[in-house]
């Protein structure tokens, strides 16, 4: 039986497959009922709250075997990866400087690359929420910086979330991230239209969102 699946927050394609049974998220993004789905997001790793995915039924598949001899099945599992890149906001380089990773069943403590990205292969289970702490400075008992980053939970940038999670992100505060246009957010939008040069009138407008979309995407990857 064919179902619909509604995207909720902080979902990953491959992580809804694997709930309906599906080893890998291209069974789901390649079928021919997602081609609509398809042509919406043609990157498979950025979806998005509200996107309905087709979930076909589940065939079964019978292999001729043969008699008297070693029959071998190879089961293909997509991995699952947490990638995060930091750049520092004034360009100073960031090369070797420690950075520790805590998600689900897992702490990384190594050091930042000279493009600032670190990639973890994830556990099956674990948690989309990652702890980050960063040390820019030698023989730092405690992090200079540390903040929580979640997969999957950027809204796009035509919504007020969205916009809320970039300012956010870009040290403009927002508040919290829930869709409302209230004075916290009212306020980080006008910290961000002052220092871009933008009319500050507090209104997340079509320059205001194609200048956050801009920048936030010079400085992380959706």
């Amino acid at each position: 039986m064919t179902q619909q699946h509604t995207v909720a927050q902080g979902e990953t394609l491959l992580r809804i497959a694997r709930q309906y049974g599906y080893k890998t998220s291209t069974a789901l993004y390649n079928h021919p009922s997602n081609a609509e789905f398809r042509a919406l997001r043609p990157d498979p790793n950025l979806i998005y709250p509200g996107d309905v995915i087709t979930i076909p039924p589940k065939k079964e598949k019978f292999m001729p075997l043969r008699a008297n001899s070693l029959n071998t099945f190879v089961v293909q599992n997509e991995k699952e990866y947490f990638r995060l890149q930091i750049i520092h906001e004034d360009g100073d380089d960031i090369t070797g400087k420690r950075i520790v990773l805590n998600i689900g069943s897992q702490t990384i403590d190594t050091v930042l690359p000279s493009d600032g990205l670190v990639e973890v292969e994830l556990n099956e289970n674990d948690t989309l929420t990652a702890q980050v702490d960063l040390y820019l400075k030698e023989d730092q008992s405690s992090p200079s910086e540390s903040f929580t980053a979640q997969v999957g939970h950027l809204d796009p940038i035509d919504t007020l979330s969205g916009v809320q999670a970039r300012c956010n992100l870009l040290g403009f505060d927002c508040g919290k991230v829930d869709g409302i246009n209230g004075a916290k957010t009212k306020a980080g939008v006008k910290g961000f239209q002052f220092v871009h040069g933008l009319e500050v009138d507090a209104i997340a407008g079509e320059k205001t969102k194609a200048k956050l979309k801009q920048v936030y995407g010079s400085k992380s990857k959706e």
